[in-house]
C-alpha cells in the first residue's frame, strides 16, 4: 500500500506546475536571448502580436498575412512549456515592409514581425526532459549564443526589408494635402448638421414655462460640460455631454432634454469653426 502512494505521489510531482517551471526555467536558461535560424517557412502578421506558427516535426503551419522565407534570423524572447507542446517566442532580426490602402492611396509603413511557435510535444511533455525538448527543436532552430555567429550561418537568407517604392516621398506628399482636404470637409459638414440640427430644434420650442425653464437649465448645463479637443468633439453626440438631472414634473424634463441638444449642436458648430486645419506645404 505504502508502494502505491509513494508512486501515486511521485506521479504528482512530475505532472504537476511545479515540475513544468522547473524544466521551463533550464530551457529559457539556454534559449532565451540567443539566436537561432529558423529552418522553414514562417507565417507572421508583423504586428504587436506573435502570430501562431504550428510545428510538428519539421514541418509550420501559419495564417499570418506575411509569409517569410525559411533561414530566417530570429532572438528568442521566451520559451513556454505547456501540457501538450512548448511555445518558443521570436522576434525575428530583419522587419518587413507592410502594404495598406487609405482612401486612393496605397501606403507602406515598416513593421517588426514576431512569431509565437507551437512545438507539439503530442501530450508527453511531462515525460520530457531538456535534452527531449531539445531535439524536438533540433530539426528546426540552429542556435547560437550571438548574432554575429548566426550571421555566419550557411542556411541565414540574409532577407533584408524591401525598398519603399520610388518617388514614395512625392505620395506621402498628395497623402498629406488630400488628408486636410478630407479633414477640414468633415468639419465643414458637421458645422452645417450641427447649424441643421439646431435649427429643427428650435421650431418644436413650446412656450411653456416649466419647459422655458428646463430648456434655459439644459442649455447651460450643456455649454459648462462639452469640452474636447477637435478630434473628440467631431466623435461626439449630444450623449457624449448629457448630464441627468432630477426634474419636477415631465414637462421641465421635456425642456431640459431639449435645451442640452440645442445646447450641443450650438456649440459644437461654434468650436469646430476653429478646428479647420491650414492647406498642407
Amino acid at each position: 500500500m505504502r508502494w502505491c502512494l509513494s508512486i501515486f505521489a511521485l506521479s504528482l510531482v512530475i505532472t504537476s506546475p511545479v515540475a513544468h517551471a522547473d524544466l521551463e526555467d533550464r530551457l529559457n536558461s539556454r534559449w532565451r536571448g540567443a539566436w537561432v535560424i529558423v529552418n522553414g517557412e514562417l507565417y507572421s502578421n508583423c504586428d504587436s502580436t506573435y502570430t501562431n506558427n504550428r510545428v510538428s516535426g519539421d514541418l509550420i503551419r501559419g495564417n499570418g498575412r506575411v509569409a517569410l522565407p525559411t533561414g530566417e534570423l530570429a532572438k528568442v524572447r521566451r520559451v513556454d512549456v505547456k501540457r501538450r507542446r512548448v511555445d518558443v517566442f521570436l522576434d525575428l532580426k530583419e522587419n518587413a515592409l507592410i502594404e495598406y490602402h487609405e482612401g486612393p492611396f496605397t501606403l507602406y509603413r515598416e513593421a517588426s514581425c514576431r512569431v509565437e511557435l507551437l512545438v507539439d510535444t503530442r501530450g508527453h511533455t511531462k515525460n520530457l526532459g531538456t535534452g527531449d525538448i531539445e531535439a524536438l527543436f533540433a530539426p528546426l532552430l540552429e542556435r547560437y549564443a550571438r548574432l554575429t555567429e548566426a550571421e555566419h550561418s550557411a542556411n541565414w537568407n540574409r532577407r533584408a526589408r524591401q525598398a519603399y517604392p520610388e518617388n514614395y516621398e512625392q505620395t506621402l506628399a498628395e497623402y498629406r494635402i488630400w488628408q486636410v482636404e478630407q479633414h477640414n470637409h468633415l468639419v465643414e459638414e458637421r458645422i452645417n448638421d450641427s447649424i441643421e440640427q439646431a435649427s429643427q430644434l428650435l421650431v418644436d420650442v413650446s412656450q411653456d414655462s416649466d419647459f422655458g425653464a428646463g430648456l434655459g437649465y439644459g442649455l447651460v448645463t450643456m455649454k459648462e460640460n462639452i469640452r474636447g479637443d477637435c478630434d473628440r468633439l467631431l466623435a461626439s453626440n449630444p450623449g457624449t455631454y448629457e448630464k441627468s438631472y432630477d426634474a419636477p414634473n415631465p414637462t421641465w424634463a421635456n425642456g431640459y432634454e431639449t435645451g442640452q441638444h440645442l445646447g450641443y449642436y450650438i456649440e459644437l458648430a461654434q468650436r469646430l469653426r476653429g478646428c479647420f486645419t491650414p492647406p498642407a506645404n
